[in-house]
């Protein structure tokens, strides 16, 4: 097998770190190898908790990886998510000396500047470009083009700074480089979405085991980014609390459980055991199902409402993630947002080795990260002129530097304190569940995960 242009992408997900390696052939990733190993008591929230117990799994994923390849992985590339990532919105501008063309080094420039911006508590991961204004008009390629004034509107990603702080001491034990960190979102929108989804407003869903990511496109961009603290791994932890170990609850959670309550009919002829706890009847099962997931649709639908853009998306709701799998998920989203729903798709650009057989949703975002990092490789037979940190092309005319006077910069203080709370993602509360004739079953499943979801995110790390 030609390693040459190998790629190897790891993402620490809530219920497994995955780890898949392709080739770049053309403009297409070949997958050629796929591990995973469960990261419970390693990674929770899509934060790592553990840097010890992180390390031991993460070795044994490469290991596998290498036997399989044959061959040393030299680099990896690493996914960035969590609970606390979010973004906010800013922008950079510069007055230009008359004659100016724009140039991918002023555009590097201004990415810099960008990533410079000091926001409390937190670091930023990534900046994600929307419009570019030249001289107050909106152009969709400045590259080249002369102007007196330039403006690029933008995303900051932004989390707390143990982040990624834990997964460089990670790969600092294993002595593997990290290539790039990649954020998680961005690599789902890679996998799943299409220009043509982007360009008519979507919104993108990852069911994830202990978080779900909602990112939102509207004319071509990404708009914003939350997260909400809730994920598949709750709906499996409310059926443990009815006597059923996890693996039993989690086999449950797919062939029975539910995101709608079904009628006594359809579960008439199941039988379920609690471990010499009794028969489990199956509607108790499907409705602590339903009650979990209604909570996370709910925040979903709150989520999109309150960012302002619900009006613009044309292109409805795409759902990707291990936990999408639930089944009537659709149905469910479908009625509580009023918007159309359907499940991501990989992208055509994601070829399999035979032998190679993945579920798309649990490794959407995995893929989407050999996708973002096949763009750095060049193939020998390949050739293509540099890029700007956007996408766009460089000119072959374009001059490398450029002198510019910039202008005031911008001290945090100064942004308008509305602004700044307006951007700041309303925090996610549990839905009060309605009250029942018989309180009994649901105040067990409240008591048995209140302490997870209570948990100090500041939790001491090894």
């Amino acid at each position: 097998m030609d390693t040459s242009n190998l790629i190897v992408a790891i993402d620490l997900g809530s219920s497994n770190i995955v780890g898949l390696a392709g080739i770049k052939e053309g403009n297409k990733i070949k997958v050629v190898a796929v591990e995973k190993e469960p990261s419970e008591g390693a990674v929770r929230r899509g934060c790592i908790i553990n840097t010890d117990i992180c390390t031991s799994k993460v070795r044994k994923l490469i290991t596998k990886l290498d036997n399989k390849l044959s061959t040393h992985i030299s680099e990896v590339y690493v996914g960035i998510g969590g609970q606390s990532v979010r973004t906010i919105k800013n922008n950079v501008s510069r007055h230009l000396p008359d004659g100016t063309k724009i140039s991918a080094a002023l555009l590097d420039e201004l990415n810099k500047e960008a990533r410079n911006i000091p926001i409390a508590g937190t670091e930023i991961i990534d900046v994600l470009p929307n419009e570019t204004y030249l001289n107050d008009a909106v152009v969709e390629n400045p590259l080249g083009m002369d102007a007196k004034k330039i403006q690029v509107d933008m995303l900051l990603a932004v989390a707390r700074q143990a982040l990624s702080r834990n997964i460089s001491t990670v790969f600092e034990k294993l002595s593997m480089p990290i290539a790039g960190l990649i954020l998680s979102s961005k690599a789902d929108a890679e996998a799943v979405l299409t220009k043509e989804d982007k360009n008519k407003g979507c919104v993108l869903v990852n069911f994830g085991g202990g978080t779900t990511e909602i990112s939102i496109y509207c004319q071509g961009y990404l708009r914003q980014t939350t997260t909400i603290p809730l994920g598949g791994k709750n709906i499996t932890m409310d059926i443990m609390s009815l006597g059923l170990v996890a693996e039993k609850a989690e086999q449950y959670k797919i062939s029975i459980g539910s995101a709608l309550l079904s009628t006594g009919e359809q579960l008439k002829d199941i039988t379920l055991d609690a471990q010499g706890k009794g028969p489990i009847k199956p509607k108790d099962l499907n409705r602590v199902s339903v009650a979990r997931i209604e909570e996370i649709v709910s925040n979903v639908v709150n989520q999109i409402k309150e960012s302002g853009y619900k009006s613009e998306i044309k292109g409805g709701i795409i759902i990707t993630g291990g936990a999408s799998l639930l089944k009537d998920l659709p149905e469910l989203l479908r009625k509580e947002a009023g918007m159309e729903v359907h499940c991501g798709t990989t992208s055509e650009r994601i070829t399999l080795d035979r032998d190679i057989d993945i579920q798309s949703p649990l490794y959407s975002q995995a893929m989407g990260m050999l996708l973002i990092a096949g763009e750095t490789i060049s193939n020998p037979m390949e050739k293509k002129d540099k890029q700007s940190w956007w996408g766009w092309k460089k000119s072959s005319k374009e001059t490398e530097k450029v002198e510019v006077k910039p202008i005031e910069k911008r001290e945090p203080e100064k942004v308008k304190e509305k602004e700044k709370e307006k951007e700041k993602p309303k925090p996610v509360k549990p839905q009060k569940e309605k009250k029942q004739e018989k309180t009994s079953l649901f105040d067990r499943i409240r008591g048995f995960v209140e302490e997870s979801l209570n948990e100090d995110e500041n939790e001491s790390i090894k």
